[in-house]
């Protein structure tokens, strides 16, 4: 028993729709195998299966033509009995904004079961009665409802057995070559490359019509699976064309289109309903029903990318699915506003919109340039963006454009109002505000040409800059000829006439007054935008080929600026080369990833809208694997710097500060956010481990420094008399000693090894301070006690030698003074009553001056003596001990 509850289940959610289509569902429910016959023909008349088991499906058309189909299905099932039940059903499909679908069922129609016979079965639902008359040789007739089935009146089908009941699902095929056909250039490509494509059409068999004027060849296509055969071959051939560089290519618009009420006449390319200047090349262009039902072959993209509700009638393009399985595919899903891209007209000068000529542009609202309105973009999801479209057309769409943008453009505070500003920034080099800066500046670069700005300086030239800016024609007018006046060489006249002449809409005369404007311009700065004016001059004029060559003049005299590059490859879009403008943009995105947000919010690049998201995707999603990738780097080097540093470390707080930075960076879904997120990881990495480099590099250096250090106090207190004394000083030095061992020892690469050398130099460093305030003290000790010995050692000699000399001087001079009479000292001398008075007395004075002179030479020669016996030991001591650091 067939459930559709099941076929229910299998649904996709869609959360918002983009589309809601009514139509009619057919439930399928067979036994065994379906025959073939059966989808095929379902298929072929416009239904596109939307779920499907091994025992039913469900199907949804938006036409009659499923009435055909039952109904040849039926005739067919008379001759070849085949187990199946089909019901026909209202039903709606529901489509959301990444083309997934599914469909809504009436109440009580999504709990039904049946039980298949062994014959073929068919019921309609009544509601669809009417539906079925208007089908000729159809008719409904009261039949009962199996077992299972809703409780609502079913009709089975009663039909003309002389009818065929032939589909009317037919379409016209039309490919027009890019180009005007009177172009040299574009008569040879085509010329080759449209006999590649006839080469095509004949080997399919169809028969074409050409038209020789505008290049177009057209075709009737008879069935679904010819029109599915004819694209596959297509894309095919430029694929292969493309990739042959021996064969010549030339860009081709291509669109499929129900016959209806066209006739196959040699004006049917007029006729459709299709701007082929706007059309982007090499995907075939067909309605959203007929792109649903090729999606099993090809990719399936939007035309239009704007925020206005599409239908089935709507366009879309197809692509070939080649490799889709293994790389993935997808879109960049970017909705623009209505008001932007959906109004045909002449493109505004200052902006590129179609709504407005460029007296009425809101871009003279703003009046300063605003490069830093892409770095607050960058930091919005990209998924937000068609949000922030959506509320800019609903802005829009109450008061009106003009005051509706005055008022976005008033504020920055929410998305809509920084997709507005960064809508009008993209062609901020093209606008007044621009200009003025150009006045101003002192430089002859343009990245640092607007760092230093002059003063406002001029006779009547910035009355006629205000009162342009203010759309007072007549007073610019005035002050403008007066500027010229005063000065006649000067370019900033002529510059503004350029401006005043283009809002009259006197194209020639503006871009002449640009030319001599370049003409007296003094430097690169102000040529390069004369040109860039002259260039933006020509393409909205739609002479692309020329304004390519001015942009590219306009790079030559300002290389570092960027603008000038993204305009050439605007023009090549334009012109339908959306290809070749792809490696253009990449280069611009890899120079400044802000470019990748210009290129989605870019309402003029409406024509190669679908390659460029495409492409733009495959950037996006390299992107976001390799921040995916590195989230997890980030989580490490976090542990990394938490393991290598201490907090007080001076890195530790600047290391943690950049990786919260980078850790905000990878939860913005944004290409800018993600490409400041890989640079500045790869930069974090380096700047790590240049630190840590750097840092070994002074844990060794000081290391060596502290061991001398060590040393020395070793050499010091090895002199301490007193060894038992130095107990907590000598733990305190093997301390030092033993980590200094350590780290020299160790890997300081290895995070551990480096925050415990860091540690342990901190502790050496302390331990040091401590044992060299202890050594104070012992030096002290160690100082007197040797000055004490050394003092004695002196006395004594002294004493001695002067000892001796008493002892050979004083009976030497009794002697010598035994006849002298008369003489007080000589009769004191011999009276030997007071003779060992007089000697003790003697002692003394040399005893006195003994310690003296023992002291005078002990202190002047002490640092010499002290550092000899030290240097002696020192050798002794090196001699017979093993180094142990």
């Amino acid at each position: 028993m067939a459930n559709i509850a099941k076929l229910i289940e299998d649904l996709p959610l869609v959360n918002q729709s983009r589309l809601v289509a009514s139509g009619y569902g057919v439930w399928v429910a067979w036994k065994g195998e379906l025959h073939n016959a059966v989808s095929n023909t379902l298929q072929e008349y416009g239904a596109l299966c939307v779920v499907r088991r091994d025992d039913q499906a469900l199907w949804f058309c938006d036409t009659d033509e499923i009435f055909r189909a039952i109904a040849r299905l039926q005739v067919w099932a008379r001759v070849n009995p085949t187990p199946v039940f089909c019901q026909v059903i209202p039903l709606t499909l529901l489509v959301g904004y990444d083309l997934e679908y599914t469909v809504s069922l009436p109440i009580g129609l999504d709990q039904q079961s049946v039980t298949i016979s062994d014959e073929f079965e068919l019921i309609i639902h009544s509601k669809l009665k009417d539906k079925v008359k208007n089908v000729q040789g159809l008719g409904t007739e009261k039949t009962g409802g199996d077992e299972g089935l809703a409780s609502v009146e079913w009709l089975r089908l009663t039909l003309d057995q002389g009818l065929d009941y032939e589909s009317l699902r037919k379409w016209y095929f039309v490919i027009k070559p890019l180009g005007k056909m009177s172009d040299k250039e574009s008569i040879l490509g085509w010329r080759d490359f449209s006999a590649e494509i006839v080469e095509l059409l004949q080997r399919l068999g169809l028969k074409y019509i050409s038209d020789v004027k505008e290049g177009a060849l057209f075709f009737p296509l008879e069935s679904f699976r010819l029109l599915r055969s004819l694209c596959t071959e297509l894309l095919g051939l430029i694929k292969t064309v493309k990739d042959d560089e021996s064969k010549r290519y030339w860009p081709i618009v291509m669109a499929a289109v129900l016959q209806g009420s066209y006739q196959f006449t040699a004006d049917l390319p007029q006729k459709i309903g299709l701007d082929w200047n706007r059309m982007t090349p090499d995907f075939p262009y067909v309605r959203f029903m007929d792109g649903f039902l090729l999606s099993e072959w090809f990719r399936m993209n939007e035309a239009r990318y704007g925020t206005e509700q599409v239908s089935l009638d709507s366009w879309c393009t197809l692509s070939l699915k080649e490799g889709g399985d293994e790389i993935g595919y997808g879109t960049m899903q970017v909705a623009l506003p209505e008001a932007f891209v959906a109004v045909e007209g002449t493109e505004c000068f200052y902006c590129g919109l179609k709504n407005h000529r460029p007296d009425q542009c809101p871009s003279k609202e703003i009046v300063a340039l605003e490069p830093f309105i892409w770095r607050q973009l960058s930091k919005t999801n990209i998924q937000d963006f068609s949000q922030g479209f959506e509320d800019v057309d609903a802005e829009i769409n109450v008061d009106g454009f003009a005051s509706g943008m005055s008022r976005l453009l008033a504020s920055r505070s929410e998305l809509k109002n920084v997709l507005s500003h960064a809508v009008f920034e993209i062609n901020a080099p093209g606008q007044l505000r621009t200009l003025k800066s150009i006045w101003r500046s002192r430089g002859k670069d343009w990245v640092d040409g607007f760092k230093d700005l002059a003063p406002e300086e001029g006779d009547f030239i910035w009355d006629a800059f205000r009162s342009l800016e203010r759309g007072e024609m007549e007073k610019a007018e005035l002050f403008i000829k007066e500027a010229q006046s005063a000065s006649p060489r000067n370019y900033q006249p002529h510059s503004l006439w350029g401006f005043w002449y283009l809002e009259k809409g006197d194209f020639s005369q503006a871009l002449f007054h640009w030319q001599e404007a370049e003409r007296l311009s003094y430097t690169p700065l102000q040529q390069g935008c004369m040109a860039y004016f002259q260039g933006r001059l020509l393409e909205v004029q739609g002479n692309l080929k020329d304004a390519i060559n001015l942009y590219k003049h306009a790079n030559s005299l300002a290389p570092t600026w960027l603008d000038p590059s993204y305009r050439q490859a605007v023009c090549m879009v334009k012109m339908g080369f959306t290809g070749q403008a792809m490696d253009l943009f990449f280069d611009l995105i890899d120079r400044d990833p802000h470019v990748f947000n210009r290129i989605l919010v870019d309402p003029e690049l409406d024509r190669g809208r679908v390659q460029l998201m495409n492409a733009l995707w495959e950037q996006w999603m390299l992107a976001e694997e390799s921040v995916n990738a590195l989230k997890d780097r980030v989580v490490e080097l976090a542990d990394d710097i938490e393991k290598r540093f201490h907090q007080d470390h001076d890195f530790s707080g600047i290391a943690n500060t950049e990786l919260n930075r980078l850790k905000g960076l990878g939860q913005i879904q944004n290409f800018v956010a993600y490409q400041l997120f890989l640079r500045g990881t790869d930069k974090f990495e380096s700047d790590l481990h240049v630190e840590v480099k750097n840092e070994i590099k002074r844990i060794n250096c000081n290391l060596e420094y502290l061991a001398e250090r060590v040393r020395h106090i070793q050499k010091e207190a090895a002199w301490f008399p007193f060894p038992r004394l130095l107990l907590e000083f000598n733990r305190e030095f093997n301390a030092c000693v033993d980590k200094i061992n350590w780290v020299s020892t160790q890997r300081l690469s290895e995070a551990e090894n480096f925050r415990r050398s860091l540690q342990f130099v901190e502790e050496i460093e302390e331990h040091i301070s401590s044992l060299q305030r202890r050594l104070v003290t012992l030096r002290i000790i160690r100082d007197s006690t040797l000055f004490v010995l050394m003092l004695g050692r002196n006395f004594i000699w002294l004493e001695l030698i002067g000892l001796g000399l008493l002892l050979v001087g004083i009976p030497t001079f009794l002697y010598f003074t035994r006849d002298v009479q008369g003489s007080f000292f000589v009769d004191m001398v011999n009276d030997e009553s007071k003779r060992w008075e007089i000697c003790k007395g003697i002692i003394i004075i040399l005893s006195t001056l003994c310690v003296a002179f023992s002291t005078i030479k002990t202190a002047m020669t002490f640092e010499k003596k002290k550092r000899q016996l030290f240097d002696k030991m020192d050798d002794e001591y090196r001699q017979r001990s093993r180094k142990r650091y």
